[in-house]
């Protein structure tokens, strides 16, 4: 039987915040987190104000674009530029990807110089791609694999304004 109004079992944020909260361990440390380097790959339209939020509020960023001319402000700012997604999960355990489509979600995980090269088991990877929803399910299991934990969040708007949709699959964290 389904759990919620989605086909496909997951849970919108607001169904899923109508639930006990499950143990997320150092995931949800507010301490952690303030000291913590957040991986942000996809610096453009979507990408840019989100990452500039983050360092606003104190978190160091590691950065990523394919256009290097877009990482240079963030370089400007602090933020630590890498060659290569693999470099960003090499760095950090938190990583946010904000890419405009499917091939290009599927380059920076699964890529020959992708997040999974080198991403650390327990990661958390929060792709706010506005990608089909099948393939955010296929690097959902490929990041699985790798033992880190997948969250697709897509977000729509433009650079005026932006909305979250947080989509979890409840059994990831069961």
């Amino acid at each position: 039987p389904r759990r919620c109004g989605r086909r496909d079992g997951a849970f919108t944020g607001l169904q899923a915040a109508s639930r006990p909260a499950p143990p997320l361990g150092n995931l949800c440390s507010r301490a952690m987190a303030s000291k913590t380097p957040v991986g942000f790959i996809g610096l453009g339209n979507m990408g840019n104000p989100m990452a500039k939020n983050l360092i606003k509020h104190g978190y160091p960023v590691i950065a990523y674009d394919v256009f290097p001319e877009a990482c240079k402000e963030f370089q400007d700012s602090g933020a630590q530029v890498t060659d290569s997604p693999a470099d960003v999960a090499e760095k950090a355990d938190r990583i946010i990807t904000m890419l405009p489509s499917s091939p290009n979600a599927r380059e920076v995980y699964t890529g020959a110089n992708g997040i999974l090269k080198k991403v650390k088991k327990g990661s958390l990877l929060i792709d706010s791609s506005t990608i089909d929803p099948a393939v955010s399910k296929e690097l959902a299991k490929a990041v699985e694999k790798m033992g880190a934990v997948f969250m697709d969040a897509p977000v729509s708007g433009g650079k005026s304004s932006l909305t979250l949709y947080l989509i979890l699959n409840w059994s990831a964290f069961c």
